[in-house]
């Protein structure tokens, strides 16, 4: 099971034991509220990429800087960690990190796939081993002293392969192995307690089953084996032989080995009786008269020196390439008594500092230059670097931490500060008030340095800073210490005047002449012997003598409180004096400003010329340039231009790796270097790179915290620098450059907020990925954050990084110390994420670290899916073209038929207008000809018959030239008041005969018996015409058709409702009744234009007509029509009394009715009156018609 623990960084202050030459050491100590899962850690690893294992009693966790991962066992899970409690780590040689338990299980975990894996392939897991041994061609042999040993070959497929050696398998004399070794050959010999086995390209070989066999040794080709008895074997590498050569007992008499190691041409043999040496060049065996030590045990550090203990608290360092030994009594034995079991562990660190953990006395620090060993323990009510007196491990990473692991009481990250460093106290060391604050520190001419404290006491050492002069008090501080050309001592004090020799020098206000200010805090003499004074608050003073051997001061500055406030003066090579102070920079000539004391440059921001006003600091370095110390605005570089009368000046602050803005002083090394002291921390700028490197030297902050204008070279090149809390001295020499980068390594992914790992469904991890170099991810997983870690655990704090995403950045991220990246929502495409570092100086890793990020689209956006879009969109072009095209097809045919039709239609009116003309004739002849009283019987019915035809023909023309009218939207409406009731009466009436014929039963039922309305008589016609007719057609004999009328006053409607009995209308077909040409499959005489005519004519004189089926069978079709003549428009209506102007079929009846009330026209020789009627018609023999009829009555022209 992983846990994610972030940490929680607690920082403790270094205890240092020695004022001058001791080691100052910074601690971060992480527990269990920090993320660590258990407090008792047993080892700790560091992997090729610079994860650090922690083996704890409560799982295995990994620690990259910024967080813990942690490991246990997995229930269900066999492959998963064997056990919580974790013993040791071993990384192989194909990044397989093989742990060992407490219950002696082995595990081994993948680093490249993240993964556990099953080493024996068989799943035989819970198999006993106690020792790993990893050959050089990278197999790992696992041994058991009672369970054998086996043997793992990695396979290219990222798989192991496993063969046991065992008793029973008939490959190893006995189970209890005592040693796996390897020799110059490659091959493998292993020693078991009965006997020897070798084995060489997968061939073993038992060389001997008799001997107990307890160690072994590679020398040059050959091996030699050591027995529990001491006797000594060699295997001859060319004749393949085992020979014995010595025996111990020979020397030592009866002896067993307790270990061994090679010193040059000689084994050194431990044995309970002592050290015995076996020299390879003459094969003798002998006491080692240097090393006294019975039963000792072997300890081998990472340097391949030996150390050598033997539970007595003593140990003993062998330097393996000299053989030169130093004892250590390093466990008193008031305290080894009682610790059941002795435990050491050694590094030799890259400083040439030996770092030893013991288990009940605290750490030790051994210097192997100085021959010094310091001890740290752990101090209860102090803040010390130890937690704890029980350490179980000690190791050093990559870049110079050492990690100190204790048993309950967690891990400790120990940090050398002051390498190349050391530190003066003026007072106790551990005084922390201001007797260790430097204010002043000045060289004198001599080589003898002065220090003035904040507590007012003034030090004095000689060049090679040994105490020289008691400490002097003062009754207030010392700011500044010059000495004249005679010798003698200036020093200013603050608030306390100035003391030249023996004589002070105070403001008195009444004495113009007298020191200005009582606040000195510089003192300059400049190259003519000029003593010149700059006090803070009462502006610049020149020191002129008296003849009496006093001094009277000359004022200038005086002008602006700010420039009343001088800090510090200093001269360049041309022999200017510059002067710093809170109003800027002021720069001036000596004897100039002595003649004139306004012949002076003033550079500051208030003016425009310069970019501050505080001055703290200046300093001319070696090349004659002249550097300005700038509080709050960091490290100007000046250059005077146009004879002074302006400054141009070059900016270093923290934006470009300054460690602090606020600075202190500014002093320079033999090799040009400026180191810049700040408020807080110091820096070494380099001028050729424009380049810095920051360094804190003090595990305290006051002693990190640098005075104002307190520093000085020494002869030897040594820089002293004043501190709040005491004197530290430089050697430039020794602090060597933080050339050394860590790469950037992506530790880990989290995918829309969820940590990913390579076993996880669905996990764009298919290898852990620090071993990726590009990660895929679906587009649901655009939303990602990934952290790195350059692994510089002592400069966690201070490294920085940025990082740009290639095809979605613009460029690269501001410094920052956050250690991740995340976006959120990126389009599908392939990304580059550049990462890049610095140092805890502040110095950038050029070369970057790369991870490549495929975002895939989804399936819809897919190239494929792209192509099935084209070739659809292909498709549906193809289908669309074909269907335009057809279409138009389509609508090129309907526009013929429409002409077609256009053109019947055209045709059909001018035949209708050509067959009206004669009908209009044959109507008009037959109503004369019924007027003839004597007509013979037998002539009436054919002219009856010939009447009835000649008006339906007459009417089916109008209603043919009515659609030709609808369909040039030319229907209009005449209206007149009517008798509607009478009106359609008389229409009901002429289907009287039809009625009679097919035995109907043939009603009119109106509501009122008179009704007057304004209709269109003509429009009303055709309509209820065409209804009765259609009654009348479908109906069969001795069916009903009634023709009921209903006026209904509140709605204002009149109700014409025509319903038979006859075969009604289909349901489908209801729908489209009144649309053009309907026809139903029984109306096949029919030209399909009679209701919706009606419809049309219905819909012009604002009415409805609407249809239902009869309750018991048939049709029921009800027109209803607006009774109030308001909802017409003016041009609705006929002009009253213009009758003639009514169309000629509807006129010629009422004509001939009128006919028949007048006389008869032959009997009379003049027109009934003199009103004249012009008759206009293009036909002859209807005009000749009219005017024959109407003649008699009017005459006409």
């Amino acid at each position: 099971m992983t846990q994610r623990h972030l940490l929680v960084f607690t920082f403790l202050v270094s205890f240092v034991l020695n004022a001058y030459s001791a080691i100052e050491l910074r601690s971060t100590q992480m527990r269990t509220s920090d993320g660590l899962p258990n407090n008792s850690i047993r080892y700790i690893y560091q992997d090729s990429k610079g994860f650090l294992w922690l083996a704890t009693l409560n799982g295995l966790s990994r620690y990259d800087g910024n967080s813990f991962l942690t490991f246990r066992p997995e229930a269900g899970d066999k492959v998963s960690l064997a056990d919580n409690r974790i013993y040791d780590l071993t990384e192989d040689k194909d990044g397989f990190l093989w742990i060992s338990t407490t219950p002696e299980l082995y595990s081994c975990y993948d680093l490249q796939r993240a993964r556990f894996v099953d080493y024996t392939g068989c799943g035989e897991l819970r198999q006993n081993y106690s020792t790993v041994f990893v050959t050089a061609n990278g197999d790992v042999w696992l041994s058991h002293q009672g369970n054998g040993c086996r043997r793992m070959v990695h396979q290219k497929n990222g798989e192991m392969t496993s063969t046991v050696f065992r008793t029973e398998r008939g490959n190893l004399p006995d189970n209890r192995v005592k040693f796996v070794n390897e020799d110059a050959s490659g091959r493998i010999w292993i020693g078991t307690q009965c006997g020897l086995v070798s084995v060489s390209n997968g061939q073993y070989r038992i060389e001997d089953r008799l001997i107990h066999f307890t160690s072994s040794l590679a020398y040059k080709d050959d091996m030699y084996f050591l027995t529990a008895d001491g006797d000594i074997y060699y295997y001859h590498s060319a004749t393949q032989k085992m020979q014995k050569l010595a025996a111990l007992s020979t020397v030592a008499g009866q002896t067993s080995p307790t270990g061994n190691f090679l010193l040059k041409d000689k084994w050194m043999i431990l044995t309970t009786t002592g050290v015995y040496t076996y020299d390879f060049t003459t094969g003798e065996v002998a006491a080692d008269p240097r090393l006294n030590i019975k039963k000792g045990e072997l300890i081998r550090d990472n340097h391949g020196d030996y150390w050598i203990y033997n539970h007595t608290g003593h140990l003993t360092y062998v330097v393996a390439a000299t053989g030169e030994s130093k004892d250590f009594q390093l466990i008193p034995q008031d305290k080894i008594s009682y610790i059941d079991f002795e435990r050491y562990h050694i590094v030799h660190d890259s400083r040439g500092i030996i770092w030893i953990s013991t288990y009940g006395n605290g750490l030790f620090a051994y210097n192997t230059a100085e021959d010094k060993l310091e001890h740290f323990v752990a101090n209860i009510n102090d803040q010390s670097h130890i937690s704890s007196d029980f350490l179980q491990y000690v190791m050093e990473d990559r870049a110079g931490g050492i990690w100190v692991a204790s048993e309950y009481s967690g891990l400790s990250r120990i940090s050398v500060l002051n390498e190349g460093t050391s530190r003066i106290y003026p007072e106790s060391r551990e005084l922390f008030d201001r007797s260790n604050t430097i204010r002043m520190l000045t060289k004198m001419s001599n080589g003898d340095i002065w220090v003035g404290t904040r507590k007012g006491g003034l030090y004095t050492f000689d060049a090679n800073l040994q105490s020289k002069m008691t400490n002097q008090y003062f009754h207030s501080n010392i700011y500044a210490i010059a000495e004249d050309r005679q010798g003698r001592m200036w020093t200013g004090t603050r608030g306390n005047g100035l003391k030249v020799g023996d004589t002070w020098y105070y403001n008195t206000p009444s004495d113009p002449t007298s020191l200005s200010d009582n606040n000195v805090f510089a003192i300059y003499r400049d190259r003519k012997d000029r003593m010149w004074v700059g006090t803070f608050g009462g502006g610049l003073e020149l020191a002129e003598p008296t003849s009496d051997g006093k001094y009277k001061f000359r004022h200038f500055f005086q002008q602006t409180f700010g420039m009343r406030m001088v800090r510090v003066i200093e001269e360049d090579e041309n022999g200017m004096v510059w002067v710093g102070t809170s109003e800027g920079i002021c720069i001036f000539h000596p004897d100039s400003l002595i003649a004139d004391g306004d012949n002076y440059h003033l550079f500051s921001y208030t003016n425009g010329k310069f970019c501050s006003n505080e001055i703290k600091c200046i300093y001319r370095d070696t090349k004659g340039r002249m550097w300005i110390g700038i509080s709050g605005s960091g490290l100007n570089l000046c250059t005077p231009q146009d004879d002074y009368h302006s400054l141009k000046y070059e900016h270093y602050g923290t934006s470009e790796g300054l460690v602090n803005d606020v600075i202190q002083s500014v002093l320079g090394d033999r090799k040009g270097n400026l180191w810049v002291a700040t408020e807080y921390g110091i820096s070494k700028f380099t001028p050729s790179t424009r380049s810095f490197e920051n360094y804190f030297f003090s595990s305290y902050t006051l002693g990190n915290v640098y005075s104002e204008n307190s520093a000085c070279m020494r002869e030897d090149g040594k820089l002293l620098f004043g501190t709040n809390y005491g004197l530290i001295v430089i050697d430039p020499e020794k602090i060597q450059d933080s050339e050394t980068f860590s790469p950037v390594v992506f530790t880990d992914l989290y995918v829309n907020g969820t940590q990913m790992n390579p076993q996880m469904e669905d996990s764009p991890l298919k290898q852990s990925l620090a071993y990726s170099d590009e990660i895929t991810l679906k587009y649901f997983q655009n939303s990602f954050l990934i952290d790195f870690s350059t692994f510089d655990y002592s400069d966690s704090g201070h490294t920085k990084y940025m990082y740009w995403l290639e095809n979605y950045d613009q460029g690269w991220s501001a410094p920052s110390p956050l250690n991740f990246a995340s976006f959120k929502y990126l389009n599908p495409g392939t990304y580059i994420l550049h990462v890049k570092s610095s140092n805890g100086s502040g110095i950038w890793n050029d070369s970057e670290t790369t991870l490549k990020i495929v975002v895939v689209p989804p399936f819809w956006k897919t190239n494929w899916a792209m192509l099935c879009y084209v070739l659809l969109l292909m498709v549906a072009l193809y289908f669309a073209f074909r269907i335009v095209r057809n279409f138009n097809g389509l609508r090129n045919r309907i526009n013929v038929e429409k002409q077609l039709t256009e053109y019947k239609l055209v045709f059909f009116t001018n035949i209708s207008h050509e067959f009206r003309t004669p009908l209009t004739l044959i109507q008009g002849a037959l109503e004369k000809i019924q007027r003839v009283t004597d007509i013979p019987r037998e002539l009436i019915y054919p002219l009856k018959t010939m009447d009835k035809s000649t008006q339906r023909m007459l009417r089916l023309i109008n209603q043919l030239l009515e659609f030709r009218k609808m369909q040039n939207n030319k229907l209009a409406l005449s209206l007149e008041e009517t008798d509607v009731i009478s009106f359609l009466y008389e229409i009901f009436l002429s289907f009287g005969d039809v009625a009679e014929q097919k035995n109907m039963n043939f009603r009119f039922l109106p509501s009122v018996p008179s009704y007057k309305m304004f209709i269109d008589k003509g429009n009303l016609d055709k309509v209820t015409y065409n209804l009765l007719s259609n009654a009348f057609k479908y109906t069969p004999s001795n069916g009903t058709i009634i023709l009921s009328v209903n006026v209904d006053e509140g709605k204002q409607t009149l109700q014409i409702q025509v319903s038979d009995t006859g075969v009604g209308i289909p349901k489908e077909k209801q729908n489209e009744l009144f649309k053009r040409f309907m026809q139903s499959n029984f109306s096949g005489d029919s030209i399909g234009v009679g209701l919706h005519l009606s419809h049309e004519l219905v819909q012009v004189h604002k009415g409805t007509i609407e249809y239902k089926d009869n309750e018991g069978g048939g049709s029921v079709f009800t027109v209803c029509i607006p009774t109030d003549k308001t909802v017409y428009s003016e041009k609705d209506f006929l002009v009253p009394g213009n009758v003639l102007l009514k169309e000629a079929d509807g006129h010629v009846h009422h004509l001939l009715q009128l006919s028949e009330e007048l006389p008869d026209p032959e009997k009379m020789a003049a027109p009934l009156n003199k009103r004249k009627v012009l008759i206009i018609e293009d036909d002859n023999d209807i005009r000749e018609f009219l005017r024959e009829e109407i003649g008699a009555y009017f005459e006409v022209e």
